[in-house]
């Protein structure tokens, strides 16, 4: 049943439109397609079709095979996913969620991306409180201790995950490091269940720490974004609405580079 608001929007279609983004995203599917493959598959008469094709060529958003009249998507559709992925990386589309970040919490907030199998700081902003907890960007810091880097960890494939597991060394930085595998194994169950990751004083005394995984468009975790403060700030009540701000956040940028 069509809602009042769907039945204004549809006076608003351009139908020329919509077959011409049929037509495209068929291309796409099936990519490579004659004139008549494409007129049975969308269903529409050829000479229609034929003017939409035309149009497209001559754009550049559909290219014709003159070994077997064949069309396919053209250069035009990769300038654009180009331009889209340029437009569209991990430190352009944090920001305004980082500041937000911020702003909610009023704590530190860092994002930090994988590398060499440690953790490197990428982007950071200082919190409003006496006290901040801001990484230095471009610092490193090891996986099994930080948040971040047990978000991410969490949620890699299973033969990447063994290899940076076994290349880790759980060199303890205070005494609630985790420091045995088993120990750390069940908390990154844990943690990908639950969707976030908790840093328990685990690398500086007096500093607690959250974090979310951020994923690609392919479903690939690329990094995570935390929040970082005083143990004292991290109460059981304000511990659950940083880690509603800190997971929306993370779900945010993750959509915004393609996820779905």
């Amino acid at each position: 049943m069509k809602t009042k608001e769907s039945v204004n929007t549809e006076r608003y279609k351009i139908n020329s439109l919509e077959k011409a983004f049929d037509l495209l995203e068929l291309l796409g599917e099936k990519n490579s397609l004659n004139l008549t493959e494409l007129s049975s598959h969308l269903k529409q008469p050829k000479s229609s079709l034929y003017r939409i094709i035309t149009t497209l060529e001559l754009r550049g958003y559909i290219s014709r095979d003159e070994t077997n009249d064949k069309y396919c998507l053209g250069t035009k559709t990769l300038e654009l996913t180009k331009n889209f992925l340029e437009g569209n990386t991990l430190l352009n589309v944090s920001k305004s969620k980082m500041d937000h970040l911020v702003q909610t919490t009023g704590e530190s907030v860092n994002l930090g991306i994988l590398k060499n199998h440690e953790i490197l700081y990428v982007a950071s902003i200082e919190g409003s409180h006496p006290l901040k907890f801001t990484e230095v960007v471009g610092a490193k810091a090891p996986l099994h201790a930080t948040a971040i880097g047990k978000a991410i960890t969490a949620n890699l494939p299973i033969d990447q995950f063994n290899a940076m597991i076994s290349d880790n060394k759980l060199y303890p930085l205070t005494e609630n490091t985790m420091s045995s595998m088993k120990q750390l194994m069940v908390e990154l169950q844990l943690t990908k269940e639950r969707g976030i990751a908790i840093d328990n004083e685990e690398v500086v005394l007096g500093a607690k720490c959250v974090a979310a995984p951020i994923f690609n468009m392919f479903g690939k975790v690329i990094a995570a974004i935390s929040v970082s403060g005083s143990k004292y700030n991290f109460t059981d009540e304000n511990l659950s609405h940083i880690i509603t701000e800190v997971k929306g956040a993370a779900e945010r940028i993750s959509k915004d580079l393609g996820h779905s």
